[in-house]
């Protein structure tokens, strides 16, 4: 059995425990447990770019059950290249390689 199909499982018997709030990490979770439950209120950290993902609407205001913290905003990335392009001035030509696995 997959490790997604373990999480939905094992999120349908979290949710039906009724706690009062659910924590969790990484994008796996989260998609397994809004899969669950629309009505108890998820936390979640490290979960990149819960946006892009269609966990929560916006940062400022996400929305629905689910709320949380993330370390790291995709958005970020053209500052980092602003950044490069300080360090070397003289690279014209730069790629950038994102990981989807944290896609649900």
């Amino acid at each position: 059995m997959l490790v997604a199909d373990l999480l939905h499982r094992y999120a349908a018997e979290l949710v039906a425990l009724m706690p009062d709030v659910i924590l969790t990490d990484g994008a796996v979770g989260v998609s397994a447990l809004q899969g669950a439950t629309r009505s108890v209120p998820i936390v979640f950290v490290g979960a990149p770019d819960p946006v892009g993902a269609g966990f929560v609407k916006s940062l400022a205001r996400p929305g629905g059950n689910t709320t949380g913290f993330t370390s790291f905003e995709y958005a970020i990335g053209a500052k980092w290249l602003e950044l490069l392009k300080e360090i070397a001035p003289s690279v014209t030509r730069a790629a950038v390689l994102r990981d989807l696995s944290c896609r649900p």
